[in-house]
């Protein structure tokens, strides 16, 4: 993993959404500590962490297709928490969906900051 470059890819994410992110954690899955963070919430890195591999074994269990790219949950005002699993890592946010909408966030800003997580994930 090269820290540098998660913070690059935190960088990215906080231009892209601008005002419109509250909040944001890449987190270990093993121990579900955060690494990089802006507004951190160590409480929800934990809980969300439990909560992947609670989705994951239930899509096994139910024989569906197993989790892709990220998964979301549509918030009271206004607001979208987006988790993507990265193998040993996650990454997840808080968004004002005021501030972002949840189409160019889905369609434009998540590609972007996919692509800079995984080159930091396996350290190049």
């Amino acid at each position: 993993m090269n820290v540098k470059k998660l913070k690059e890819a935190m960088e990215l994410l906080k231009k892209e959404t601008g005002q419109g992110l509250i909040g944001t954690d890449i987190y270990s899955s093993k121990d579900l500590q955060p690494i990089v963070a802006y507004n951190s919430s160590p409480e929800g890195c934990a809980l969300f962490g439990k909560i992947t591999e609670y989705v994951k074994k239930a899509l096994d269990g139910a024989k569906f297709p197993a989790l892709n790219k990220y998964y979301l949950l549509d918030l009271v005002d206004d607001k979208a928490l987006i988790v993507m699993p990265l193998g040993e890592f996650q990454w997840g946010m808080v968004i004002d969906t005021r501030e972002v909408p949840l189409g160019m966030l889905l369609s434009i800003i998540l590609p972007k900051i996919t692509s800079a997580f995984e080159e930091a994930i396996v350290g190049n």
